[in-house]
């Protein structure tokens, strides 16, 4: 006869079985290179900015604002002194230029798209970086610069 907590206990047990085996694999068994770390965050803080790092940098004289979005999304509203390279005009920032107008080689790039989870503005980041462009890249893009209400240039 079927016996339906019977089963639904074998099945239980079962799956936490599996999960506390997979987590067990997921656990390092040696303490964190702690020098490997301070270097991952020091890169981290090289190549990124977050909105509140790119706001202050506005007006600065070494620093360019680059928006990649699609260019009626630039008109449509874009951060304050943004310039617009569209990776639409640009082949995703795939071509073979050697040079992109507008950039400056003398400070720093700040870049950024749609959002977060757009992976737009890293890809322009490396095409710039690979032409001698120094970068960085604007972590949570222009919606979430729109979230916290910060200006907005048309």
């Amino acid at each position: 006869m079927y016996k339906p907590q019977k089963f639904f206990l074998t099945l239980t047990l079962t799956c936490l079985a599996g999960c506390a085996e997979n987590m067990s694999q997921q656990i390092p068994n040696t303490i964190q290179d702690t020098a490997r770390a301070a270097q991952y965050f020091d890169d981290e803080l090289s190549f990124n900015t977050g909105i509140g790092g790119a706001e202050e940098a506005i007006g600065s004289k070494n620093i360019t604002i680059v928006d990649v979005r699609a260019a009626k999304d630039y008109a449509a509203g874009h951060i304050p002194g943004a310039i617009n390279i569209p990776y639409d005009k640009w082949n995703s920032f795939k071509g073979q230029e050697t040079e992109i107008p507008g950039l400056r080689k003398d400070g720093f790039n700040y870049i950024y798209c749609y959002t977060l989870l757009c992976n737009l503005s890293q890809k322009a980041a490396k095409k710039f970086a690979m032409l001698g462009y120094p970068v960085k890249e604007m972590k949570g893009g222009f919606d979430d610069w729109k979230a916290h209400k910060f200006p907005i240039e048309k």
